[in-house]
């Protein structure tokens, strides 16, 4: 799959372009990784995707911050995400959280 610096990539785009549905569809899946590796995984995470969690470890925090920040432009941006991605942005929240 990807490292870390291809998640940053598809988080960016989607914070320059929270509109665009390709940008959003890439980065709700790295933000997914994020909150994965993080140890706030989906009830349903894909082998490949928990392969690559137990591959990669922990996130930098940095890159959690940006996962927050991507989802939350695209919620603001797309009521039909905004749904979508609510447990993931409150996934996201709690490895925040101190």
């Amino acid at each position: 799959m990807d490292d870390w610096d291809t998640l940053r990539v598809r988080l960016e785009a989607a914070c320059e372009t929270p509109e665009d549905e390709t940008a959003i569809k890439h980065a709700v899946d790295a933000a997914e990784l994020v909150a994965s590796a993080s140890g706030e995984p989906p009830d349903e995470l894909p082998d490949a995707a928990r392969e690559w969690v137990t591959t990669h470890g922990v996130p930098p925090e940095d890159l959690v911050e940006l996962a927050m920040r991507s989802m939350k432009l695209v919620a603001n941006a797309n009521e039909w995400w905004r749904e979508r991605i609510n447990d993931l942005r409150y996934r996201l929240g709690d490895v925040a959280a101190p």
